[in-house]
């Protein structure tokens, strides 16, 4: 506890207030010294009146030197502990790495209750016995990326971080990190939930959650873990778009941490960042992956309809427990030969083309070309129409069974043998006998620069629920691109054999994780592209939609550049790096 003093203490105090991000001077009366619940210092949370307004904050310096002639106003009320001093300073980091706001990142640093005391801590590391050879090797490496495949078991992995003393592991989801929690605990291993048990989580040996659980107040970390890397929800959709890997790698960096990032997929990012790749033998890696069947909608004409190929309507049939995926409500915007029943695509970059009329046209425009296949030169296209509400009622009808059809904003999923759903379904259905993805093709062809990497996430959430490839679960796409190397790569169980074609294309046409990106949209983008210019080094585009996309190779020189513009009144969102892009 603070020591006792008729003088009050002037502290520094950053206010919970993204669009002001600057820190005032308050001074906090003797008799809440005296009487705070917990020791002021760097992180504590306290609230106080900001012209009209009362907020909270976060201290970021005690016993300031009080400016001369100016009377300071008082704090009126220590709410509790907040982010430790190291988390503060990481905040200070990812504020220039991600042009955010402190408060955005501070506020996931903060406990959702108010925090006063923690437990006893326990620097005794577990006495968990080593259980896979490569986990062992992966942490020996102080910096690795293992890749297994999705029917591997990660335990072992979290194990061999939990022997190396303190831990932070991240899984993609709240409900992996829960059952994860109970896994660790029934070993014996004091493990916290972040971010449920945010005092918990200063004290305990490991602290195992989502993306948020890269904020966790723990310090002096021994070890960090982020399975499933190639997740998406690692990276925050609101602006700033932090990536969660990212700020649990740099908090290894500073900490002087081993660390292991896992997944059947690595990301391009990972694979390039200098760490070696340890993976399985081939004959394990391949027996962890489901079999695929592939369904080449090109020359078939089935009598169940354009959307059900001979092989779904097959599997519908076989009273096997079938989910039926398919990302879409409406329309695609795709278009597919009468004739040999190629997908019409873009000669350029491959991009899909919609069918308008008598011509094939791109979503921005760029391309408008009359409706010829470049294939077999007929000039009859077809649209495809696939809804997950329109399918539901026909799988019904060929199933001749129930169909539980599931969305995101869908309640509770009713337990049934055969759903269909937008992927929303992969994470609420437990286990399946055969996944089906009736349009592969929409994800494949999707305008992103990173939609191979999606499909092949997509392709893993699918595995998992089928186990592997001992369990005899088929993984079934419908496809008129049945060559496509995303394909041949799950085929093979191979996610590797695309690392390196991908990065030259992305080399090619200045993508991450070779150059970065900054998107600026907004109703004060424009002001604010006024504002930055034409520096050298950058690479300007837009606007298209309301959007600009300022590329650099040299990230910090990006970073710097736009950090340096002021902000102009009004609203204005800056995703670094976004993912879907």
């Amino acid at each position: 506890m603070n020591e006792p003093s008729a003088e009050p203490l002037v502290v520094r105090v950053l206010p919970d207030e993204p669009a002001i991000d600057r820190e005032f001077d308050y001074e906090i009366p003797a008799r809440l010294v005296l009487d705070s619940p917990v020791p002021i210092e760097v992180g504590t949370i306290v609230r106080m009146d900001l012209g009209p307004r009362r907020l909270r904050g976060w201290v970021t310096a005690v016993g300031v030197e009080p400016p001369e002639g100016i009377a300071l106003s008082a704090v009126t009320k220590i709410t509790g502990a907040g982010p430790p001093a190291h988390i503060m300073e990481l905040a200070d980091w990812a504020s220039h790495r991600w042009l955010g706001p402190r408060p955005r990142f501070l506020r996931t640093a903060s406990p959702q209750k108010v925090a006063i005391t923690a437990r006893p801590m326990d620097r005794s590391p577990t006495m968990l016995g080593s259980l896979d050879p490569l986990a062992a090797a992966a942490f020996e490496r102080r910096a690795a990326v293992v890749r297994r495949g999705p029917g591997h078991d990660d335990w072992p992995l979290v194990v061999e971080a939990a022997r190396q003393g303190r831990a932070l592991v991240l899984v993609p989801t709240i409900d992996v990190a829960r059952r994860m929690l109970l896994r660790l605990r029934r070993a014996g291993v004091e493990a916290a939930l972040f971010p449920g048990d945010w005092g918990h989580a200063r004290t305990a040996q490991v602290v195992v959650g989502p993306r948020s659980a890269a904020w966790a107040p723990i310090a002096d970390l021994d070890a960090v873990l982020v399975l499933d890397e190639h997740d998406e929800a690692y990276q925050e959709e609101a602006a700033p778009t932090w990536n969660g890997r990212d700020v649990a790698l740099e908090r290894a960096r500073r900490d002087g941490a081993a660390w292991v990032v896992a997944s059947p997929a690595p990301s391009l990012e990972v694979l390039t960042c200098g760490a070696p790749l340890l993976t399985t033998s081939r004959a394990v890696e391949r027996a962890s992956w489901p079999v695929l069947d592939i369904a080449d909608r090109r020359g078939e004409d089935p009598t169940t309809g354009e959307w059900c190929s001979v092989e779904l309507s097959a599997a519908l049939r076989s009273r096997r427990r079938v989910v039926c995926v398919l990302n879409r409500k409406g329309r695609a915007r795709l278009a597919y030969c009468h004739a040999c029943g190629e997908l019409a695509r873009s000669e350029t970059d491959g991009g899909a083309l919609g069918l308008d009329g008598t011509n094939l046209v791109t979503a921005d425009g760029a391309v408008d070309r009359p409706a010829v296949c470049a294939q077999c030169g007929s000039s009859r296209f077809r649209r495809v129409k696939l809804g997950v509400t329109g399918v539901a009622e026909e799988l019904a009808l060929v199933a001749r069974r129930p169909v539980a059809e599931v969305s995101a904003a869908s309640g509770p999923v009713a337990d049934a043998e055969l759903y269909v759903g937008t992927e929303a379904v992969l994470h609420r259905v437990e286990r399946a006998d055969v996944v089906a993805f009736l349009d592969i093709d929409q994800e494949l062809l999707a305008p992103r620069y990173r939609a191979e990497e999606e499909v092949v996430a997509l392709l893993i959430k699918a595995a998992r629920l089928l186990g592997p490839r001992t369990e005899g679960g088929r993984l079934l796409v419908q496809t008129r691109m049945p060559d496509h190397p995303v394909l041949e790569a799950v085929l093979q169980a191979d996610p590797g054999r695309l690392a390196r074609p991908a990065l030259a294309a992305r080399r090619l046409l200045g993508q991450p994780p070779v150059s970065s990106w900054i998107t600026v949209s907004g109703p004060a983008a424009g002001a604010f592209m006024e504002r930055l210019g034409s520096p050298m080094g950058l690479d300007i585009t837009g606007a298209a939609d309301g959007q600009w996309r300022v590329r650099s190779e040299d990230r910090d020189l990006l970073l710097d550049t736009l950090g340096r513009v002021a902000r102009p009144p009004g609203r204005l969102r800056i995703a670094v790096d976004p993912m879907r892009v």
